[in-house]
């Protein structure tokens, strides 16, 4: 996996480099710190800052590079990203610019809406990444979010739960009580659309290589509400969730997962990689 990490050389930027380390992906592949600086002065504390995230990721070795660029930080990272394809970037929640205005403007807000990758945005890094939320459902394209979600969690230790939100207003005429309110244990046994999803995301998961307990796990309400609640509730490190867009969705559909994206990101207690499908070839 190639990693680009960004940093705009504040303190809080450097938690970034601190989850990539925290989840064993600075020496299983290839990893990129690009720092953005707006203002040429700004030379020293960028330097100053790669040390540390160098630091941070184990030091100097091959397959690091760093590198400073000056001009807009969302737009120096989408060109790195053009220019130099990587499979996924990371950036902090909590930079000079932060998530406080996510709509308006900010570089992850930007990053989220314009980038065709996988973005981890980092925030509260613990020392060390014991449990991943990775949200899934039985119909929507979220096998993308299950695959970059385990490709995280093959190289650790953490405890995986898969969660699925089931609405209380039957989605299919065919629905019945039993299965809205079913729990994922129950759904699995009986063999519904959810349950059989679940059997096939810890499969795909086990293959991947993950070995860390794997909880299927079913909710009922409203989306965003149910999954601030389980982070709440578990006390998570990562959440994994998808934005996507494909053909064959509707736009209904797309606007309404990249807003339950936009409100998990920015409310969301822990760190959050936003899952969207690759428009271009895989880097090599």
């Amino acid at each position: 996996m190639r990693v680009l990490i960004c940093t705009d050389g504040s303190p809080s930027s450097e938690q970034a480099a601190a989850l990539i380390g925290r989840l064993s992906l600075a020496t299983t592949g290839e990893v990129t710190i690009l720092a953005v600086r707006e203002h040429r002065e700004e030379q020293g504390q960028l330097t100053a800052a790669l040390q540390r995230m160098q630091a941070d990721l184990g030091g100097p070795r091959p397959g690091l590079q760093t590198r400073i660029v000056v001009g807009n930080p969302a737009e120096m990272i989408l060109l790195e990203v053009e220019e130099h394809p990587c499979d996924l970037v990371v950036v902090s929640a909590h930079g000079r610019r932060g998530l406080t205005r996510f709509k308006t403007g900010t570089t992850t807000g930007r990053l989220a809406r314009e980038l065709h990758l996988p973005l981890l945005v980092a925030r509260h890094v613990p020392d060390q990444v014991r449990r991943i939320l990775i949200c899934t459902g039985a119909e929507l394209p979220s096998m993308e979010t299950l695959r970059v979600g385990g490709q995280l969690a093959s190289h650790g230790s953490a405890e995986l739960t898969l969660l699925h939100v089931m609405s209380q207003i039957a989605l299919q005429p065919e629905s019945t009580a039993d299965e809205l309110f079913a729990s994922a244990e129950g759904a699995m046994e009986s063999g519904t659309r959810e349950g059989l999803h679940f059997k096939e995301a810890i499969r795909i998961l086990r293959d991947m290589g993950v070995t860390a307990k794997i909880t299927p796990r079913l909710r009922h309400g409203l989306v965003v509400d149910e999954i601030l609640s389980e982070l709440d509730e578990g006390d998570y490190d990562l959440l994994a969730i998808g934005a996507h867009r494909r053909p064959g969705l509707t736009r209904w559909l797309e606007v309404m997962l990249d807003d339950v994206a936009e409100q998990l990101m920015s409310h969301a207690p822990c760190s959050v990689l936003v899952v969207r499908p690759a428009d271009r070839p895989e880097a090599p």
